[in-house]
């Protein structure tokens, strides 16, 4: 995923870029489209500023794209969501093995929300622990070829 934005200022050896957040696929308000976007949107800001190594040597003002890799969105979703969830549904299931007759409901819910801490924890570590850039600084394209893009 390729989103264009603006150097706002550089820290370090970073940049802070505003990147315009998306606004859905083009097909939210047509008929037919799934109108997903318009969920978030009371949520949403117009721009979102974020931190991305300034391999490119970027100056306040220069407009740049910040690139993501293929498959950098969905190991997220899954560190974020999967492994919390596999994390509740074996802590539940602990719980319920380890109860005494009479007491399977109470800990399975605290093996699940021990599981599920545990798991979102590890997960969270497991982020933080990555050496590959998940953003990249790219030098903006900003040729317009003659005639509309659609």
């Amino acid at each position: 995923m390729r989103v264009t934005g603006v150097v706002r200022r550089l820290e370090a050896d970073d940049a802070w870029v505003d990147v315009a957040v998306s606004g859905g696929c083009g097909r939210c308000n047509e008929p037919g489209g799934c109108g997903g976007v318009n969920i978030a949107r009371p949520l949403a800001l117009s721009s979102r500023s974020v931190r991305v190594a300034n391999h490119i040597q970027a100056r306040p003002g220069d407009t740049v794209a910040v690139v993501v890799d293929d498959g950098v969105p969905l190991r997220a979703a899954l560190l974020a969501y999967g492994w919390p969830v596999l994390g509740v549904i074996v802590g539940a299931a602990a719980g319920t093995l380890m109860a005494s007759p009479g007491q399977g409901d109470l800990l399975a819910a605290v093996g699940a929300v021990g599981g599920g801490l545990a798991a979102g924890l590890a997960g969270r570590a497991r982020s933080r622990r990555q050496d590959a850039p998940q953003l990249r600084l790219e030098r903006a394209d900003l040729t317009v070829s003659g005639g509309c893009s659609r």
